[in-house]
């Protein structure tokens, strides 16, 4: 477990859907909601901060104009895998390629200062034994 958490998007994204014949997830959390003022690093950096040790989570990357959860929103990316050791250099980098490619592909220039927020829960149970 412990070589897993240091490779979860610490060098490059990684997507719940490249991991799934690695880990046995358990559905059973509880989605929780964390908010991100215009995606800056210092938010990345505390959400991070937050996570507990010896976890891997799934996180949905969010924007909406006004960060209200029951207002329209973009989903900016495929579930990512994150823990306490992930980079949020890597993390910022990649949902700033995801929205700069939405803005463009759905000619949204008005959200260019939208909310990020990101639900996201603890997913595993164990490593897949071969």
């Amino acid at each position: 477990m412990t070589q897993l958490l240091a490779l979860i998007s610490t060098k490059e994204i990684t997507l719940l859907k490249d991991m799934n014949n690695l880990i046995v997830i358990d559905t059973k959390g509880k989605f929780r909601y964390f908010y991100i003022q215009n995606m800056e690093s210092w938010g990345i950096i505390n959400f991070i901060s937050r996570l507990e040790e010896n976890y891997i989570y799934t996180i949905i990357p969010m924007i909406s104009m006004l960060g209200k959860d029951e207002d329209p929103y973009i989903v900016l990316s495929k579930q990512i895998l994150v823990s306490k050791n992930s980079s949020p250099r890597v993390i910022e980098a990649y949902l700033e390629n995801q929205f700069d490619t939405a803005v463009v592909d759905f000619g949204l220039t008005n959200l260019a200062h939208g909310n990020h927020w990101y639900t996201y829960s603890p997913i595993i149970s164990r490593i897949h034994s071969s």
